[in-house]
């Protein structure tokens, strides 16, 4: 056998050698990564900021039920408010919902929600409240829409 033929059969050992390994590594975990927003680094799942850069993920609201079910809103903003009129953040054409039903404000990643008078009531888990600190995976209804807080 020639020394050229020794040749490329090792360097092809070697490419099927890597193309295995690459497979066996990437087809592990179906998941996909979680990356900052603000670096594009990876993050651990149970980082609240960015330790690269201090980037906090954005809240969103899920809405399940309501002119805007099956929708995904992010809280991007310091104050987020819902209402039935222009020049709320949020509007929702719900007839039981107000004016200015609620807000929800940023305070350094903590969202908190506040009735804004609004005569129906705002109900989060199944009771109404006027002012609450919102958890992932709270449930808010406000007239004839429920929506599902989340924060990565």
């Amino acid at each position: 056998m020639s020394t050229g033929a020794i040749v490329a059969i090792c360097v092809g050992a070697v490419l099927i050698t890597g193309l295995v390994a690459f497979l066996i590594t990437s087809s592990g975990s179906t998941r996909p990564k979680r990356m900052c927003g603000g670096c594009n680094r990876a993050m651990a799942p149970d980082w609240q900021k960015c330790l690269f850069c201090s980037w906090v993920p954005a809240a969103r609201l899920e809405f399940m039920t309501g002119p805007l079910a099956n929708q995904v809103m992010y809280l991007n903003e310091e104050v987020t408010t819902l209402g039935s009129v222009a020049g709320t953040t949020i509007v929702l054409s719900d007839p039981a919902v107000s004016r200015k039903h609620l807000a929800i404000r940023n305070m350094g990643g903590i969202y908190e929600l506040a009735d804004l008078g609004s005569t129906n009531g705002v109900y989060v888990n199944g009771h109404r409240t006027p002012k609450k600190t919102l958890v992932s995976g709270d449930i808010l209804r406000v007239g004839n829409t429920e929506m599902v807080f989340r924060r990565e």
